[in-house]
């Protein structure tokens, strides 16, 4: 006999005192079945928790297959030694290199100085020693200078996650450049 069997059985007998014999039977069967029924006498605890997930803003940079690589380039062509013109390019961003931010999030970008920064200017430098400085700007109209590490706030719009960097150079060439290839090399930093 089961544990929980023995005080409905106390009890039945108790009721049988007062009751006639048939509705004593009645009244046992049903008060046996209903206490000796799985879960009748115990208590099903309940308890419940969260779930949650939280999705933070950002940015990532991204690169094809083998590694690291420049995230763009910004080329101000060919010209002659004794050119005095003035050259301008935009950064163009690399096809080996992505940059998605989230939707809407407000940017704040930064440009180093370079590898030749000197009194503030950004120089691009030939291995002979010769240097040409630059100057970056943050519109197409070079309305808008980038000094070095000057902080330059833009927004996303709430459909664009594919950031497209928004940087252009001038570039003055003196009458007598060294021929030759000059370069710089350029550190961008993002803040959210």
């Amino acid at each position: 006999m089961r544990p929980s069997a023995r005080p409905a059985l106390a009890l039945g007998r108790a009721l049988m005192a007062f009751m006639t014999p048939g509705a004593a039977r009645v009244a046992l069967v049903t008060l046996a079945t209903a206490l000796m029924a799985p879960g009748a006498l115990a208590q099903t605890p309940q308890q419940s928790f969260q779930v949650a997930a939280r999705v933070t803003e950002g940015c990532l940079i991204g690169a094809a297959a083998g590694g690291a690589a420049p995230l763009g380039r910004l080329d101000f062509g060919t010209a002659s030694a004794l050119s005095e013109a003035t050259l301008t390019s935009a950064v163009v961003q690399t096809g080996g290199v992505s940059l998605e931010c989230t939707p809407g999030l407000a940017l704040t970008m930064r440009v180093g100085g370079g590898l030749n920064p000197s009194g503030g200017a950004r120089y691009l430098t030939h291995e002979g020693g010769g240097r040409l400085a630059y100057a970056l700007f943050a519109d197409a109209g070079l309305g808008r200078r980038l000094d070095i590490d000057q902080p330059m706030s833009f927004v996303l719009g709430t459909g664009v996650s594919r950031v497209t960097l928004p940087l252009y150079g001038r570039l003055t060439l003196p009458e007598s450049a060294a021929a030759g290839t000059y370069t710089d090399r350029l550190t961008v930093t993002l803040e959210w």
